[in-house]
């Protein structure tokens, strides 16, 4: 084993010395398997690649590799802190329910150091980790940067201390803060800078070191020295080649940069930058903006505001800054401040976001996964559309389109090579005058049936679906958590019989409450009088739903008859015989 290939010193022709003897050691003794370690970025990117050599790259933690070292982690702090050995597997267990209830918890927790980190700062919270994202990595940074620029003691195998080197600050002779602001500043023009959008920036040695040096008050600090400081600390910077060093993670780059924008003509800087680079500075502004809001909502609510300043105007197309502007304002609503306290003054800026993120959807702005984030921004601080909430009197808002009568062509040709066998052939179906919802039935719109007791009531439901409801111990449809619990998503984990009980539901609520329906008909919304006498609510037949799709110009698909990924979730799978 040769750990440490990268960090062998390149002075002289060390490097290529060491890699000679590292090959002709491999040439001389052939049975022998060899394995050398190195930085994946030093290996790759800085001359140190082997002949004849093969490369893997170490994967990160599973889920399973993550919990055990959660527990064996606890057990170990238990022995070392002389805790209770229940109480530590209780908090390993929390923390493990923490990191893999949460999507970016679990990706940092993949990597070992990160781990380490996230444990360390659980427990030192007590069995907690905050749970605002802002908070999380705000106490991250401090622990990392702890790690990194504290006090060092070197001992012996026997526990005598043989050298204590400084804190960086203390061996600086500055303030932590200034450290800190330095780093801050380091990570702003490394995320600028940075030709890729994903993994962390390179730091130049001469960058970091003429920083340090420039807020240095210690006159016998000296470049060599404090490379080898440097070099020999896991922390808040990591060594990643010879002369180049990085964040362990693209979440702390970005944090440090938004706390540099924090205190860099905010809010106009760091909103002018996200309007014209979203897919850049998107994480930034959201933590420059809870960063900027801690203890007050007045510098929250000043970036919302030069996000998203413009009132949106029907039928006039938005920028695509605009459209960033207002998503992002809206998330940081969302994340970040109690909708039910919101001042009358503050009230009006929301009422302008959500008239933006309505237009983005209604209007196909943005590419669909934003549209979806925007939605489920809705979900959060009010979705005033008509057809998706919950409605007056507990009977829900359906807004209807109106599909005439008349026959249309079914079902899809033989040359439709991903149309199963049972759409074939195609044919005229002729299909009488219906009313079909613009939207799918919502999540609100469906509690309306549970809370009204509609799974109690069997005159709503068939025989054999009360029979199965009965044996199920049916209370509600299944959940399947966020984000497929927001009020205004379509009702997931519901049967047959479910959705035939709601409709029979819906029928008598109708009719007891004769409300008029709402109409949408050309991008217009009207109100008509309802048939009471003759209203029946149900599912819509094979050929009401591909008439309500498709229309009656024969295209494959309800927007043309191309299959676009931003229009819907599809997966084409083409067979042949050979594949068979």
């Amino acid at each position: 084993l040769l750990d440490g290939l990268d960090e062998v010193p390149d002075a002289g022709q060390r490097r290529e010395q060491i890699k000679r003897v590292v090959e002709d050691f491999s040439a001389t003794f052939p049975k022998c398997r060899i394995l050398v370690t190195s930085r994946t970025y030093a290996y790759q990117q800085q001359a140190w690649r082997l002949a004849g050599f093969a490369e893997t790259v170490l994967a990160p933690f599973d889920q399973g590799q993550t919990e055990r070292f959660v527990e064996r982690w606890y057990a170990h702090i238990a022995e070392a802190r002389h805790l209770n050995l229940a109480d530590a597997q209780g908090r390993a267990e929390l923390l493990k329910r923490a990191i893999f209830t949460s999507d970016r918890l679990q990706e940092l927790a993949s990597r070992p150091l990160l781990l380490t980190l996230m444990a360390s700062l659980h427990a030192w919270r007590g069995g907690s980790l905050p749970e605002k994202r802002e908070e999380l990595y705000a106490d991250a940074v401090d622990l990392l940067l702890d790690w990194w620029e504290s006090q060092s003691i070197v001992r012996t195998d026997r526990g005598e201390v043989v050298m204590i080197q400084p804190s960086l600050a203390e061996w600086l002779k500055v303030d932590r803060e200034k450290v800190r602001g330095l780093l801050n500043d380091l990570a702003y023009k490394a995320h600028s800078e940075q030709p890729g959008l994903v993994g962390t920036a390179d730091i130049a040695e001469g960058d970091l070191l003429s920083g340090l040096m420039r807020i240095s008050a210690n006159p016998e600090v000296n470049p060599v020295r404090l490379i080898e400081y440097l070099s020999q600390r896991a922390g808040l910077l990591l060594p990643r080649g010879i002369g180049v060093y990085a964040f362990p993670h693209r979440t702390f780059q970005e944090y440090l940069a938004a706390c540099h924008l924090v205190n860099d003509d905010y809010p106009n800087k760091v909103a002018r930058l996200a309007r014209a680079d979203p897919n850049r500075w998107r994480e930034v502004v959201l933590l420059a903006g809870a960063t900027a809001g801690r203890g007050s909502d007045f510098a929250l609510w000043a970036l919302v505001e030069e996000l998203c300043s413009l009132p949106f105007k029907a039928g006039v197309a938005q920028t695509d800054s605009d459209a960033w502007g207002a998503l992002l304002a809206g998330q940081l609503i969302a994340e970040n401040l109690n909708i039910a306290q919101v001042s009358a003054r503050d009230q009006s800026k929301i009422e302008r976001v959500v008239s933006h993120l309505i237009g983005i959807l209604e209007q196909w702005f943005l590419p669909a996964v934003e549209r979806v984030t925007g939605g489920a921004i809705l979900a959060h601080i009010g979705d005033p559309r008509p057809g998706v909430g919950s409605g007056a009197n507990g009977i829900p808002d359906i807004l209807w389109v109106e599909i005439p009568s008349g026959s249309f062509l079914m079902g899809s040709t033989d040359h439709d090579m991903t149309a199963y066998d049972d759409e074939k052939p195609q044919h005229q179906v002729v299909v009488n005058s219906y009313f079909i919802s613009r939207y799918p039935v919502t999540q609100a719109q469906y509690m309306a049936f549970v809370t009204d007791e509609g799974y109690n009531e069997s005159r709503y439901w068939t025989k054999i679906g009360w029979q199965y409801k009965e044996r199920q111990n049916w209370a509600g449809p299944m959940r399947y958590g966020l984000p497929f619990d927001l009020p205004n998503y379509p009702v997931t984990g519901v049967s047959w019989y479910e959705a035939m009980a709601f409709c029979h539901w819906l029928t008598e609520k109708i009719q007891k409450a004769g409300c008029k329906m709402m109409i949408w008909h050309e991008g217009q919304l009207s109100t008509r009088d309802l048939p009471l006498a003759t209203l029946q609510v149900r599912l819509p037949t094979e050929a009401e739903w591909e008439k309500a799709a498709r229309s009656t110009d024969k295209r494959v698909y309800p927007w043309g008859n191309d299959a676009d990924p931003d229009k819907a979730n599809y997966c084409l799978l083409y067979t042949s015989d050979a594949a068979d």
